[in-house]
């Protein structure tokens, strides 16, 4: 079965007089394969701007495994860590592997990876690097879409991380100019309107985001940066996006909001897809995508939020039910 993935080009610079600019506005959501998964090997690969494939595997280029938490229902999960040179570049990649230990077709993959062209370590600049963030799995599989309800509502709710750049203005003083880069984390809530066709949502709008050194410690180093809770209060609203007949969906339109600071330009999209596995309503089991929006601040303070989300139907998560593939498969 060939599986489906969402890559994600992200715009990362690592010095202070850089910031992450909004993507542009052609491929910032193209659909792949990415992963391959057997119930014991992950091989996980991505398809460079050559033509060529990059591909790692947990047999032959881990550096770290560590156990790995998921909300899946009945899943399992395990984070790993890859390092591959290949010639003279390099390949630095992240997956947190979720899986059905009785039925190991039923993962999802959560990953981001980093490709260093004519770079090795320990020198490897991720601004000169091409970067993807990657979500994988059978029932994203378009190939066997998703059916659809024809009416009714769906909450989804999970969760939503990456990464949060941040660059203080004037009304910071003496921090002015300073500069932090960290993982974010929050809530993600979404409705799916099957009836219009439309999903919108929020993440933060239910609890605060949190700052905090998780997936990207390989990449950002493993002192955390004091961030004295600078995300805490944002809010990164969803506008309505339409689902087409795949699942898929996608907006060009992201907004943060703040209940102290005023922000003045938000620029920013989201999209991704909904589960072929049904709940035990018959709605789509899951809801998995991306998001990235750059703001800016009234006091020239600029910022980013930077990738991903998970969210799960009310009934998958307090239950765990769900039905199969359409098709037999899963």
């Amino acid at each position: 079965m060939k599986s489906l993935s969402v890559l994600l080009l992200a715009a990362l610079a690592l010095t202070a007089c850089s910031r992450t600019l909004p993507p542009p506005e052609e491929d910032r959501i193209q659909l792949e394969r990415n992963t391959e998964f057997d119930g014991s090997e992950l091989r996980f690969f991505i398809s460079l701007d050559d033509g060529t494939e990059a591909s790692v595997s947990t047999s032959d280029d881990l550096i770290e495994v560590l156990p790995g938490q998921t909300p899946m229902p009945g899943h399992q999960a395990q984070a790993f860590t890859f390092l591959k040179l290949d010639g003279d570049d390099t390949s630095l990649s992240h997956a947190l592997l979720s899986w059905d230990p009785d039925d190991p077709s039923d993962y999802l993959v959560f990953g981001w990876w980093a490709q260093f062209y004519d770079q090795h370590p320990p020198r490897l600049s991720l601004a000169e690097a091409d970067r993807y963030a990657i979500v994988d799995g059978p029932e994203l599989d378009h190939g066997v879409p998703p059916e659809l309800p024809v009416d009714g509502t769906a909450e989804y709710a999970g969760q939503a991380g990456g990464l949060y750049v941040y660059e203080f203005g004037s009304g910071w003083g003496e921090n002015q100019g300073g500069f932090v880069i960290d993982e974010y984390q929050g809530m993600l809530t979404l409705t799916a309107d099957f009836t219009d066709r439309s999903l919108k949502g929020c993440i933060g709008c239910v609890g605060d985001l949190a700052t905090q050194r998780a997936h990207f410690g390989v990449i950002l180093g493993d002192e955390l940066i004091d961030a004295q809770g600078l995300a805490k209060d944002y809010e990164i609203h969803l506008a309505t996006a339409i689902m087409l007949e795949d699942g898929n969906f996608e907006r060009d339109r992201v907004t943060v909001g703040h209940p102290e600071r005023t922000v003045t330009l938000s620029e920013g999209y989201w999209g991704g897809t909904l589960s072929a596995r049904q709940d035990a309503d018959g709605n789509p089991r899951l809801v998995a995508g991306f998001n990235g929006v750059y703001f800016e601040e009234a006091d020239g303070s600029e910022g980013e939020f930077f990738g991903s989300f998970l969210g799960l139907s009310a009934p998958f998560r307090e239950t765990g039910v769900s039905g199969p593939l359409p098709g037999g498969g899963g």
